[in-house]
C-alpha cells in the first residue's frame, strides 16, 4: 500500500470520529467543551475500532512516515528536514505499537494533523510517496 492511500484512508476514518465526538459530546456534557467529573461520557463509535484496526494492518515503516506527516503538522521537523528527522523518528516515538497506540490518543485531531502534512508536502512539492528517506530499520521480533 502507498503512504498517499494510507494516510487518505485513516483521514477519512478519523474525521468521522472526530464528527461523532464533536456531535455526542456537547449533548451529554452541560458546560461543554469542559466535562465534569459525575457526567457520563459518549460511547466510541465504531469508526474507532476501524481505526484501530486498519493502523494494525499498516507496515511499521507506512505508521513511521505516518508519523513523519504529524511531525510536519507539529514542527517537529520540515519539508526540508525530513529525512534527517525520519532517521530520529523510532527514537522520538519509540515502537511501531507505541506510533499506533498515540495516534489512537489524539485520533481527534489526527485528521487535521495528518491533512496539513500533506498539504506542506504539496506546497513544498514533495510527492508523498517518493519521501526523500532512508529506510529506518525496524527490529523483528
Amino acid at each position: 500500500m502507498h503512504l498517499s492511500e494510507a494516510v487518505n484512508r485513516v483521514i477519512e476514518i478519523a474525521r468521522k470520529v472526530r464528527e461523532y465526538y464533536d456531535t455526542e459530546l456537547p449533548k451529554r456534557h452541560r458546560h461543554y467543551p469542559l466535562v465534569e467529573p459525575d457526567e457520563e461520557t459518549a460511547p466510541p463509535p465504531p469508526e474507532e475500532k476501524e481505526l484501530r484496526d486498519f493502523l494494525a494492518t499498516l507496515s511499521d515503516d507506512l505508521i513511521y512516515r505516518l508519523m513523519l506527516l504529524v511531525d510536519l503538522n507539529r514542527g517537529a521537523c520540515t519539508p526540508d528536514n525530513l529525512a534527517e528527522h525520519y532517521d530520529t523518528l523510532r527514537d522520538t516515538v519509540g515502537t511501531p505499537e507505541d506510533a499506533r497506540a498515540l495516534m489512537m490518543v489524539f485520533q481527534a485531531t489526527l485528521a487535521d494533523e495528518l491533512s496539513y502534512g500533506l498539504e506542506e508536502l504539496r506546497n513544498h512539492k514533495i510527492n508523498v510517496d517518493r519521501l526523500p528517506l532512508k529506510k529506518v530499520k525496524v527490529q523483528k521480533r
